[in-house]
């Protein structure tokens, strides 16, 4: 592709150059190309600005000029760029196109000497076609890249309010109509800095903005407040001393020895995209608070701990390798791994095959990952077609479940309905897989807050108080165990007791989140939910499921603008014939405004892993479909004894019952019900939809 400005005759240019016209005035610039372009392989109908049909694959640009004997500044237009494209004058690279979705103009300084006199060539490459992009409204500005864009230093300082001591943070630039502003000269090997984003891994970021009025925030995290402050800079002298702004956040929540674990994050060096390196990884770590970080590139055993240890970041935080085995069924995160050994094999599709293959080179957890992604229904489990009522799917995948934990936050991945996959989740608990739940970022930008999703793991943390005290076959254990809870800007914890009839017991210290509790015989079981949520998050509904089933809920009345400390009680009696149940705290909150923790979706929540209650006194827990194959095995389908357990029993264990009937032995199954008045109402159309479900 070849654009060319009319040629200048050398007289007239050499007259141009003796009076000063392109290097005089603060306004001078020159326009070498207006129009924009569209590069790539792919048709862009969607993209008004340039023609649907891509131009071709690289960009050349010729034109003429004088000599920039000081620094100038060029200026481009881009759009949808996420592969490298370089930026060339002359051959010798002046820039890189910003890896960013929008439509947006972008600054670079040019060197002294980077254009001479006459002809210029500019050129514009990269080494994947396949990334369709535009391009144009190239411009040459012949200032100082400093002075063409009114630039002011800024420094802004980060303590804790109880200690005064400097703390790694989130600091988050607005303008005053709520665009994030490109921010300059900040290139600092610890800060990891995005347009309107500078996180900083010692408590002070430095960086240039332009002249305006602006919003700054300071963040660390859902454990720790919010500050704000205004910032006025006003234009004057390019040297004029850096605005500094003084800002103290103070911890807001706390989860006492529960560790917060990331079990999903990116990077560009080793995952190939996103926009994150790994050394700005390391950076947003520790500005978000976490306590434990597992390293999850794509079929890449990564290993934080160089770049780590090159920051001196290894008291923030420890890291564990592991892996996104990305398969044509799934995508897994396998942990822990050894950064020396082969990845595990991910060509496969077998699901068993390819767990056995995670746990062959040493994963002591196998999490499936955003199982409703891309789609509800183009994800694994809509594949299989997981079926709510029976936790079973159509084997086209997968029929099994090797798998240790399910997703059920995923604060980078879109989901509008907050308890889709807790639908999926109940099918299976109630089907009797002992799949547990955990929350993850999957961040694979600067911008997306890793630890936006997070897991509070219980259990693996040993006497002291930094990395080196915690136990990662503990935490691995703790994983698989469920003894954790889930979160996206909310802290939960449950406590539960059991205690005869007519006495009250006395709730424990710690947290009872993957206990097997058994109550005595006409007892009963008290719960105590704990709340937690920092100032800028607010809680609004508390649920609390026992075998899918909704037992109790309560409306959170919390203060806006105030962190939450809240706790709420139930008993619970065996009102369903002896039937075992787990028991799982949902909380769901309003979405967040303020834009220093982005998230996908327009909603906080947290959530329990199960608490198991063994009902029936035989000393284990039974799941609903457990107790259903039971009572088929040990009462025929005629007998009075059945029909009454089965009007006693939960829905849950009826709707398996069916389930586990055939054919006309279902349809009189489902008949008894009707006689029996327990396939009326409501539960009657559940009934019908899930016969429906079975193709009945």
């Amino acid at each position: 592709m070849h654009f060319s400005l009319g040629p200048l005759p050398l007289a007239l240019l050499c007259l141009l150059l003796l009076c000063g016209a392109f290097v005089s005035g603060a306004d001078v610039e020159e326009q070498l190309d207006a129009g924009m372009h569209h590069l790539g392989n792919d048709q862009t109908p969607e993209w008004s600005e340039a023609p649907a049909a891509p131009e071709g694959v690289s960009f050349e640009l010729l034109f003429e000029s004088a000599p920039n004997s000081v620094e100038w500044t060029l200026a481009f237009t881009q759009r949808s760029v996420n592969a490298r494209w370089s930026v060339r004058i002359n051959d010798v690279e002046v820039a890189a196109c910003r890896r960013a979705d929008g439509l947006l103009e972008v600054f670079h300084p040019l060197p002294p000497g980077t254009v001479v006199l006459g002809e210029n060539r500019l050129t514009l490459t990269t080494d994947q076609p396949d990334d369709d992009i535009t391009f144009g409204r190239v411009r040459l500005i012949h200032q100082p890249f400093r002075v063409a864009l009114n630039l002011r230093d800024v420094e802004v300082r980060v303590t804790d309010r109880a200690t005064s001591e400097a703390l790694p943070a989130r600091i988050t630039i607005r303008r005053a109509d709520g665009v994030l502003p490109d921010l300059f000269e900040a290139q600092d090997l610890h800060q990891a800095v995005r347009p309107g984003v500078v996180y900083t891994d010692h408590g002070v970021a430095r960086f240039a903005v332009r002249a305006g009025v602006y919003e700054v925030f300071a963040a660390r995290g859902p454990e720790w407040g919010l500050a704000r402050a205004e910032l006025f800079l006003e234009p004057g002298p390019v040297d004029a001393p850096a605005a500094v702004l003084e800002l103290s956040i103070e911890r807001e929540v706390d989860p006492g020895r529960a560790l917060s674990v990331d079990t999903h994050i990116h990077t560009l060096t080793f995952s190939g995209h996103g926009d994150s390196s790994v050394e700005e990884r390391m950076v947003t770590l520790a500005g978000e608070g976490l306590d434990v970080a597992i390293s999850t590139d794509h079929n890449h055993n990564t290993d934080y701990a160089p770049y780590q240890r090159r920051l001196g970041l290894e008291r923030q935080f420890l890291t564990i390798v592991g892996n996104e085995v990305t398969t044509p069924i799934g995508h897994f995160n396998a942990f822990p791994l050894k950064p020396e050994d082969e990845p595990p094999p991910h060509e496969l599709r077998d699901v068993a095959e390819l767990v056995r293959g995670m746990r062959d080179r040493g994963a002591q957890a196998v999490i499936l990952n955003h199982p409703r992604w891309p789609t509800a229904e183009e994800g694994p489990f809509g594949v299989i077609e997981l079926n709510h009522f029976t936790g079973s799917g159509n084997g086209s995948i997968f029929e099994s479940f090797p798998f240790d934990a399910m997703e059920l936050v995923n604060s980078c991945t879109e989901e509008s309905d907050p308890l889709l996959l807790f639908r999926d989740w109940f099918s299976l608990l109630n089907a009797g897989e002992r799949v547990v739940a955990v929350g993850s970022s999957d961040s694979h930008t600067v911008g997306e807050p890793v630890g936006g999703g997070r897991t509070y793991v219980h259990g693996a943390r040993g006497p002291g108080a930094g990395p080196e005290a915690i136990d990662v076959d503990a935490l691995c254990a703790a994983i698989r165990e469920g003894r954790s809870s889930i979160s996206m800007g909310i802290y939960v914890d449950t406590f539960v007791a059991t205690q005869p009839a007519g006495e009250r017991a006395s709730l424990p210290d710690s947290s009872s989140i993957g206990d097997h509790l058994t109550p005595p015989r006409g007892g009963s079981v008290k719960l105590r939910l704990e709340v937690q949520a920092p100032s800028w998050v607010r809680p609004r509904r508390a649920l609390l499921f026992g075998n899918g089933v909704e037992l109790a809920a309560f409306e959170l009345d919390t203060e806006p603008g105030q962190p939450t400390h809240l706790t709420r009680e139930v008993e619970l009696t065996d009102e369903h014939g002896g039937g075992d149940a787990w028991l799982v705290w949902v909380v769901l909150g309003d979405g967040l405004e303020a834009p220093h923790w982005p998230l996908t979706n327009d909603y906080t929540l947290a959530a329990t892993n199960p608490v198991y209650v063994d009902w029936s006194g035989d000393g284990s827990y039974q799941s609903p479909r457990a107790t259903a194959a039971a009572l088929f095995a040990a009462h025929d389908l005629e007998s009075p004894a059945l029909q009454t357990e089965l009007a006693q029993a939960w829905e849950p264990v009826r709707l398996h019952a069916l389930g586990l009937a055939r054919s006309q032995f279902l349809l009189e199954a489902y008949g008894r019900l009707r006689e029996l008045g327990l396939a009326s109402g409501e539960e009657g159309a559940r009934l019908d939809q899930f016969l429906r479900s079975l193709g009945k």
